[in-house]
């Protein structure tokens, strides 16, 4: 069955997200201002990107950028050629370090694009990005139930984050929150309940918390195994309410 919509309704890094679920595979055509682009899904992983002058990896990092368009999604659409030979995950993770390290030159509108206005938090008052840092300090200094924290946009990129282990990837576990976010909050919308509020994920040796700050920051919070879930979920609720303050304004 195929599916048609806006860009302004749907990121891209959803639309890939359900096409990597809908089957064998999937087309998802874009149609912009600038050009018409084109991504191929086979069994769940990306394999073809293409757009005006561009296509591989390449295609893939300016396609995140797009913000106005309408798209559709079309099974059983077969790829011209294989460009790309890489897990949606890392393909995604350097989507978004090279927007995190090389400002988009590409967007089709004025307003900041979420990277420029993630860009601002990080460097436009530093203030903020230290405010930010302090009040995850602050939490895991007085909290026996949280013992990891991060703010990340739901792009994936972090904000700041604060993990206990020194050999975790920071950035795999930003864009696996955002991953985590998308999903649940399709999940909700498609269930009609509401808006998105917080998921757990539960492992054998501890929890992953995701919470909505605003409707593109979240809050993600890993929580042992022997803890009091009542209060993580206080805790979390507050410090994202405080969070919510900072970046007022931002979005």
């Amino acid at each position: 069955m195929s599916m048609q919509g806006r860009l302004q309704d749907v990121s891209v890094p959803d639309l890939v997200e359900l096409a990597r679920q809908m089957g064998e595979e999937v087309g998802v055509f874009i149609e912009t201002a600038v050009g018409e682009w084109a991504l191929y899904v086979r069994q769940g992983r990306v394999v073809h990107a293409q757009g005006p002058d561009v296509s591989g990896e390449e295609a893939v990092h300016r396609m995140l950028t797009l913000r106005t368009g309408t798209f559709r999604m079309e099974p059983g659409e077969t790829p011209p050629v294989i460009t790309i030979d890489k897990p949606w995950n890392a393909l995604l993770l350097e989507a978004l370090q090279h927007l995190d390290e090389e400002p988009e030159v590409h967007t089709q509108r004025s307003i900041p694009s979420i990277e420029e206005k993630e860009e601002q938090v990080m460097t436009r008052p530093r203030k903020t990005r230290e405010i930010i840092a302090e009040i995850l300090d602050e939490l895991l200094e007085t909290s026996t139930d949280i013992v990891g924290a991060a703010v990340v946009g739901i792009e994936g990129l972090i904000y700041s984050a604060r993990f206990p282990l020194k050999d975790m990837d920071e950035n795999l576990i930003a864009a696996v929150a955002a991953a985590i976010y998308g999903l649940s909050r399709r999940n909700i919308q498609q269930l009609r309940q509401g808006e998105f509020v917080q998921a757990l994920i539960e492992g054998s040796e501890g929890y992953t918390l995701v919470r909505s700050i605003n409707p593109k920051v979240i809050f993600v919070a890993l929580l042992p195994k022997e803890v009091n879930l009542g209060m993580a979920f206080a805790e979390a609720r507050t410090v994202s309410a405080r969070l919510a303050e900072i970046l007022q304004g931002l979005q």
